[in-house]
């Protein structure tokens, strides 16, 4: 990846963590697109809610602990096991 907004950054950019949208955000921002355009991919509910706030145009919940259905409650437009599982993948069955 050509940028990376870590907690390192964030903290060096005085940026809020999950929930908020900002670490997502500023992310988009330093790859020059606009975030209806991106995706973001997370394991957590917060992160659901940040990329669900910050108008991400696609969000990808990967369900690491089984909690497929609250991914989803949280704004995911798809949850998969493995990020392998996008190929072919069309959303909620």
């Amino acid at each position: 990846f050509d940028v990376r907004v870590d907690g390192v950054v964030a903290a060096e950019r005085d940026l809020p963590g999950k929930p908020h949208p900002d670490t997502f955000l500023a992310a988009a921002r330093d790859l020059g697109v606009e975030p209806a355009g991106a995706a973001v991919f997370e394991d957590a509910l917060a992160g659901m809610d940040a990329g669900r706030s910050g108008n991400f145009g696609y969000v990808v919940g990967v369900d690491r602990v089984g909690q497929t259905d609250a991914l989803y409650a949280h704004g995911a437009d798809v949850v998969v096991k493995d990020l392998g599982d996008l190929l072919g993948q069309g959303g909620r069955a």
